[in-house]
């Protein structure tokens, strides 16, 4: 698996060897052919049309195009049309430009930057900027870095030089050194890179940068004071209890009902018996207990699933909740997941973000969960045509949706949602309408 920066250093390199070759053709073909300009020489041109359209479609290392299969499909189509001289190459530029830029949105989208913004105004903000396909990408780059930017983070300067300094190390040892030069600055601030001690060797013994991180992040948790997971789960227990409460009170008829979205929350809360822990089988503290928030909302909020899934204990949610998400949640596309196929998109826990499918949980009834809205949207195509559309003539169902799609092709046989938000509620989005409509508080 390659690091991000690796990634650009492969861009970089690819692309200046495109170009030397180019240049070559040029060449050759002035002094071989004699001819003015190469687009008069079949041949010559034959040759650097097919060098370009191999820059995409036979590229051997991952970059940003790579596994996007219905924009490489279209490509392959202008670079016949380009060679034959139907086709001006302002059009192909034109349309890659236009694919980095969504490649862009939803690499940003899939990130989770939300979460690294300084407030929630700023991440509702930066999610609109996301959400306008009308921003130019050069003002939405500037958006994130004052969004999340600090003077801890290095300028665009710094970052080149980190480039230039892993391209001219010529062994494993010597990028590790700059590894660990550039992240934790032991010459800088020798006394606080000693408390990181043990991760600077576990890069030394040839760990990798993303698992060193997860190991961090999760030192961190672990180091930090419970107090504030008491704190939430106490006010998730003053809310059931309020909730208990309120029914009890209006079933014995001893006060007045409350107003309506707490008699709301009530009534839907009080529902829950708490079923015992799902690995051990251990009655829970009511006061310490974890849930599958999928299976919460899937419930609550759609009324659908098998009810609540609950933990005694951080313990059994580590031993069972990745096992439950994958065997009970796992991603509608199936074994079309981009997670399963798609070199480019890297989607480790920390930034996988399900979401679910609009229509299928708000009319159809059906549990449909995606792994991120980037995997829905490569397999939107898919999942309308054997989900929603057999599901809709069952139900008698008439849906115009025609004006949401956007066509690859013109016999209309390929398409892809034109705004895959549209049909989709990220996780967050529920947690809220979930809020809004029972008036709970969940922290």
């Amino acid at each position: 698996m390659l690091e991000p920066w690796d990634e650009v250093l492969n861009l970089n390199r690819e692309r200046q060897r495109c170009a030397d070759d180019l240049e070559k053709i040029k060449a050759a073909c002035a002094g071989d052919h004699a001819k003015q300009h190469v687009a008069q020489c079949p041949e010559c041109w034959d040759r650097l049309v097919n060098r370009m359209r191999d820059r995409y479609l036979n590229c051997a290392t991952k970059e940003w195009f790579s596994g996007r299969r219905l924009f490489l499909q279209e490509l392959d189509t202008m670079f016949s049309k380009a060679r034959g001289g139907s086709l001006d190459f302002k059009v192909i530029d034109q349309r890659i430009h236009d694919e980095k830029r969504d490649w862009y949105r939803d690499k940003v989208r899939n990130m989770g930057l939300h979460s690294a913004t300084r407030s929630p105004s700023e991440a509702k903000l930066l999610q609109q900027k996301l959400d306008d396909r009308e921003t130019p990408t050069e003002e939405l780059a500037s958006e994130l870095r004052g969004a999340i930017g600090d003077d801890a983070l290095p300028d665009e300067a710094a970052f080149d030089n980190f480039l230039n300094r892993l391209k001219d190390a010529e062994t494993t040892q010597a990028r590790n050194d700059i590894y660990i030069d550039v992240i934790f600055q032991p010459r800088q601030d020798p006394e606080k890179a000693a408390a990181y001690q043990k991760y600077m060797e576990m890069i030394r013994g040839g760990v990798a940068i993303q698992p060193v991180v997860d190991v961090m992040l999760r030192d961190r948790r672990r180091a930090q004071s419970n107090e504030e997971q008491k704190q939430r789960l106490q006010g998730k227990l003053e809310e059931l209890k309020r909730a208990k409460a309120a029914h009890e009170l209006s079933l014995a008829k001893k006060q007045k009902a409350r107003q309506d979205k707490a008699a709301a929350a009530a009534a839907s809360d009080s529902q829950h018996d708490h079923p015992p822990c799902s690995v051990c089988s251990k009655a829970l503290d009511a006061q310490d207990f974890l849930a599958c928030p999928l299976c919460h909302l899937l419930g609550e909020q759609y009324g659908l699933g098998n009810g609540p899934v609950l933990y005694c204990s951080e313990t059994c949610h580590e031993d069972d909740y990745e096992w439950h998400r994958k065997a009970a949640h796992n991603c509608a596309a199936g074994q079309t997941c981009i997670d399963l196929h798609d070199t480019d998109v890297e989607m480790d826990e920390a930034r996988r973000v399900p979401v679910f499918c609009r229509e299928c949980v708000a009319g159809l009834k059906l549990p449909s969960v995606f792994c991120s809205s980037r995997c829905y949207d490569a397999n939107f195509q898919y999942h309308r045509d054997w989900v929603h559309i057999p599901e809709r003539k069952k139900a008698r169902v008439e849906v115009d949706d025609e004006n949401q799609l956007e066509y690859a092709s013109e016999d209309k046989t390929q398409y892809r949602a034109s705004k895959i938000e549209e049909h989709l509620v990220t996780l967050g989005d529920a947690l809220e309408e979930y809020q809004q409509r029972t008036g709970a508080t969940i922290s």
